[in-house]
């Protein structure tokens, strides 16, 4: 299974470190446009499921196990703060379908807000 991050849970961020045992395939991109915008905290991103809106999310993808999915479910606190839904990404142009979190209460936000990578 594939698995796209796109905050706290990439290289070099607070919470990669879940990933030490998947395999990295890359630097990815979403095939569709989202909105991403940053917690309250400043701390991490929301990914929000508008199709068409926002911009192009700049990720990672790796191969994880089904054990492994289901950690970063706990880690992720899917179902209940986020929850996981395949998407389409692209690594060096090729498409692949990949699981990723949304979040599920969506705040208010302004499209100036509105980011691209974190």
């Amino acid at each position: 299974m594939i698995i796209f991050v796109y905050g706290s849970l990439k290289r070099g961020k607070k919470l990669n470190y879940y990933l030490k045992r998947a395999k990295f395939l890359g630097e990815a991109i979403t095939c569709d446009k989202y909105p991403m915008i940053l917690s309250k905290s400043k701390w991490y991103p929301y990914l929000i499921e508008r199709k068409n809106q926002g911009y192009y999310i700049k990720g990672e993808a790796y191969k994880v196990s089904s054990c492994l999915l289901k950690l970063l479910d706990r880690v992720e606190e899917a179902p209940h703060y986020y929850y996981r839904k395949k998407i389409c990404i692209k690594i060096d142009g090729k498409k692949y379908k990949a699981w990723t979190y949304f979040v599920r209460k969506v705040p208010k936000y302004k499209k100036k807000e509105l980011l691209s990578n974190f």
